[in-house]
């Protein structure tokens, strides 16, 4: 009798840790379809609003085509970012636990470099990827540090997010681009970063 109840609790433990690692792969690949469908949205609004930029200079033009990238490619991937949304909300509860110094951390690293960029246009492109980078970054590192939670798509997004702000310099300084492409490089950029976070989320499920 114990010798059966032993067989049924190891039998019952290796089903539940091969369902829970099943489930967290899956939750991975659903974040990283989040991440794909952010690259695959800024990537055709950049263009669309570069193409029209040629022909158009109306500011609710480039609006509409930003809000209509997203919304199609919500469509096609909707059940998948759903899922993800969920996984979003149970980290956000995660993160209720944090002191308010983190969370003011946090904040300024997403919000300060969006809204120096709308007081220093000189600096936009730059000021745009430090933004995604730093938010990014802080985010994973405060969610490995108190929630031992690893979001490498996260930390990806952020390293290439920053490097791309010397890449730019860089096409700067060797006249390979114009100081009025910058912002359009900047997107093509992000687009990139959150395209190969995405990726690797999904296929090789980091956790």
């Amino acid at each position: 009798m114990i010798i059966w109840h032993n067989l049924k609790y190891t039998f019952i433990s290796k089903w539940s840790s091969k369902t829970f690692v099943n489930v967290e792969k899956n939750r991975n690949s659903d974040n990283g379809i989040l991440f794909i469908f952010i690259s695959l949205a800024v990537f055709t609004a950049t263009i669309i609003s570069f193409i029209l930029d040629q022909k158009f200079d109306n500011f609710f033009i480039h609006i509409i085509v930003w809000i209509l990238s997203f919304f199609v490619y919500f469509l096609i991937f909707k059940s998948k970012i759903i899922q993800s949304l969920h996984i979003i909300r149970n980290k956000i509860r995660k993160s209720t636990s944090w002191s308010p110094l983190i969370k003011l951390i946090n904040g300024l690293c997403w919000a300060a470099p969006f809204g120096l960029g709308a007081l220093i246009p000189s600096m936009h492109e730059y000021l745009i990827l430090a933004g995604i980078g730093l938010g990014n970054l802080s985010t994973f590192i405060i969610f490995m540090v108190n929630n031992k939670i690893k979001n490498m798509d996260q930390l990806i997004v952020g390293i290439i997010s920053l490097m791309s702000i010397g890449i730019i310099i860089l096409l700067y300084n060797y006249d390979i681009i114009v100081k009025s492409s910058g912002d359009f490089l900047a997107r093509i950029l992000i687009s990139v970063a959150y395209g190969i976070g995405g990726i690797y989320s999904s296929i090789l499920k980091t956790e």
